[in-house]
C-alpha cells in the first residue's frame, strides 16, 4: 500500500495533517486526517486537543493511524510541555472502529449523552452588579460575536445558519448576566411545543464556582414554564465535570449516547 498527502486542503484541514492511503493498483482505500486545537476552556488540564479521523478500508486503517500517530506526536513537539488529548468520534453502533481504536491503546472514557430533565421551579434573579438581558442579535456582527463566545467553550462550533435556524423556532431564548456591558455567564436554548433544547451554556472562568450557571437558567426555565415548556434536552460531555454536575443539579435523566469519544493523552 502507499500513503501519501494531498496537494491543497482537504475539507478545509491542512494538507500535512491528510494522509491518503491507495493499494498497489493506485485504487484509494482510505483517508484519515488530524486536526490540532486549543480547549483550554473546556479542559483546561488538557489543553491541547488532537483530533484524529479515520475512514478506510480495514486493510488500510493500521497504515493510516501510524502515519497519524507519527504527524500528533510531530504536532505535540510544537508546544513542550502542554498536556495533549488524541481523540475520535465514532458513532455508538461502530463497534469495528470502537474495537480498532481501543486495541490501539484508545479508553472509552469519553463520549457526548443526551440527558433529559422536567422543567425545574426556579425564579428570575441576577448577582449582585450584574444585569440580565436578552444577548443582542441583532446584527450579523453581534451573532458571530456570539458564536465566538459560545464555540470557545465547544469541541464543534456552532455555525452561523445553526443559529438562524434556531431562532426562527417557537421557544429560542439566548440571555446572559452582564457586568459593565461585558458577558459573564450565556446560555442558549430553543425548542418548540412542551419541549426545548439547552444547546449550551457558558461561565467566564474567572466567575466560575458562584452558581451563575444554575441561576442563569432558572432565571430561562421561568421565562420557558410561562409559555407551558415542561421538558428540557441537553448534550453533556462525560469528562466535563462541570456539565455532569450542572445536569445533576436539575435531576437530568441519562437517555442514550449520541457519539463516543476514544481517546489517550499524550
Amino acid at each position: 500500500m502507499r500513503i501519501s498527502h494531498p496537494q491543497a486542503p482537504f475539507q478545509g484541514v491542512a494538507p500535512e495533517n491528510v494522509f491518503f492511503v491507495a493499494n498497489d493498483q493506485h485504487v484509494q482505500m482510505g483517508t484519515g486526517y488530524v486536526i490540532p486545537f486549543m480547549q483550554s476552556e473546556m479542559y483546561p488540564d488538557r489543553p491541547l486537543h488532537l483530533f484524529m479521523q479515520i475512514e478506510a478500508q480495514p486493510s488500510a486503517r493500521a497504515l493510516l493511524y501510524g502515519a497519524l500517530l507519527a504527524r500528533a506526536e510531530q504536532l505535540r513537539e510544537q508546544t513542550p510541555g502542554l498536556p495533549v488529548r488524541l481523540y475520535s468520534l465514532v458513532a455508538p453502533e461502530n463497534l469495528d472502529m470502537m474495537h480498532f481504536y481501543e486495541n490501539c491503546g484508545f479508553k472509552d472514557d469519553d463520549g457526548e449523552d443526551l440527558y433529559r430533565f422536567a422543567m425545574p421551579q426556579g425564579y428570575p434573579r441576577a448577582p449582585m452588579g450584574m444585569q440580565f438581558a436578552s444577548v443582542p442579535l441583532q446584527d450579523e456582527q453581534s451573532q458571530l460575536s456570539f458564536l465566538s463566545r459560545l464555540n470557545a467553550h465547544r469541541i464543534q462550533p456552532f455555525t452561523r445558519d445553526n443559529l438562524t435556524l434556531w431562532m426562527q423556532q417557537q421557544h429560542f431564548m439566548a440571555l446572559g448576566f452582564y457586568k459593565n456591558g461585558l458577558p459573564v455567564c450565556e446560555c442558549i436554548l430553543t425548542g418548540t411545543g412542551a419541549n426545548v433544547t439547552l444547546l449550551m451554556i457558558y461561565t467566564k472562568a474567572e466567575h466560575r464556582r458562584q452558581g451563575m450557571a444554575t441561576q442563569l437558567l432558572e432565571s430561562a426555565f421561568n421565562l420557558l414554564r410561562e409559555r407551558g415548556v415542561i421538558t428540557v434536552y441537553t448534550h453533556i460531555f462525560r469528562r466535563n465535570l462541570p456539565q455532569q454536575k450542572l445536569v445533576q443539579r436539575f435531576g437530568g435523566n441519562y437517555l442514550r449516547t449520541v457519539s463516543a469519544l476514544p481517546g489517550i493523552d499524550l
